[in-house]
């Protein structure tokens, strides 16, 4: 069996194959969000990342909307 990504690694690695695809993936409070769960999900099973759960927002730190320091 392979390596498994961990979390940092997986964040990283879904970022970086976001900015190497040739289709622009756009991302925003007013986009849809299906392309990128849908992206999101693609990435887990190529990497055979574990299923998400039931409860995962529960197991987040809410970071907010704002991007005033990009």
């Amino acid at each position: 069996m392979g390596k498994t990504l961990n979390a940092s690694e997986a964040v990283y690695g879904f970022a970086g194959w976001l900015t190497t695809r040739e289709k622009r993936t756009v991302m925003s409070a007013t986009d849809d969000a299906a392309i990128v769960a849908d992206l999101c999900k693609e990435f887990c099973e190529v990497n055979n990342l574990p299923e998400i759960s039931e409860d995962w927002p529960s197991n987040m730190i809410e970071m907010g909307g704002g991007d005033a320091d990009l």
